[in-house]
């Protein structure tokens, strides 16, 4: 072999070795893209991100933006404000959440009461049931969206510290005025709607 030709095969050789190690370094910046950086720098934006994300939970009601509207009616939920002897009142509430965002409010049965009154006389209260097993309910109120509670029948007796239910005193009927309040984890209605029982 000529010396020509010896400085040819070195020449390659030495052309051979540079692009081996191109494509070693292209492979190693691709795969990197890919498992991603170990640079302890790149940690806190991961940690921005999360807090980012709990910005947009929900937060409880402040005190003060949601109100209480007390109703009577019939169980179907409507209105009524006179009963004839054979029928029973059913009472409920909406709460509204008159803040301008979503909140999380308690609405559970453990934190819900109801009271009704003739003249300066409470006849009934949902105090004096037996509240054991009752449990809290948080839900998201809409902002400006009134939430209806269930109808609950009230079957016209007085209520002691011995119950609330059948079994129980009867109250005055023919004509007799009462008012009903409810009070929703601490907030109590700014209304005492009034109904006539016959």
């Amino acid at each position: 072999m000529s010396l020509t030709d010896k400085q040819i095969f070195a020449r390659r050789r030495a052309l051979a070795l540079i692009v081996f190690a191109l494509i070693v370094a292209l492979v190693w910046g691709v795969s990197s893209l890919f498992t991603g950086s170990s640079d302890p720098v790149a940690q806190p934006s991961e940690a921005v991100t999360q807090d980012s994300e709990q910005v947009f939970e929900l937060a409880e009601c402040a005190p003060g933006i949601v109100t209480i509207e007390a109703f009577v009616g019939t169980e179907a939920g409507e209105e009524r404000n006179s009963y004839a002897a054979a029928a029973n009142p059913a009472i409920w509430y909406e709460a509204t959440n008159t803040g301008i965002a979503d909140c999380l409010f308690n609405v559970g049965a453990r934190v819900t009461f109801f009271t009704i009154t003739s003249g300066e006389e409470t006849y009934w209260s949902s105090r004096d049931c037996d509240r054991s097993g009752l449990i809290d309910s948080t839900v998201t109120l809409k902002a400006n969206e009134p939430l209806k509670a269930t109808p609950s029948v009230w079957l016209k007796v007085r209520s002691s510290s011995e119950g609330c239910g059948e079994g129980q005193m009867a109250v005055p009927t023919g004509g007799a005025s009462f008012f009903v309040k409810a009070e929703v984890n601490g907030v109590i209605s700014q209304n005492s709607p009034q109904f006539i029982l016959n």
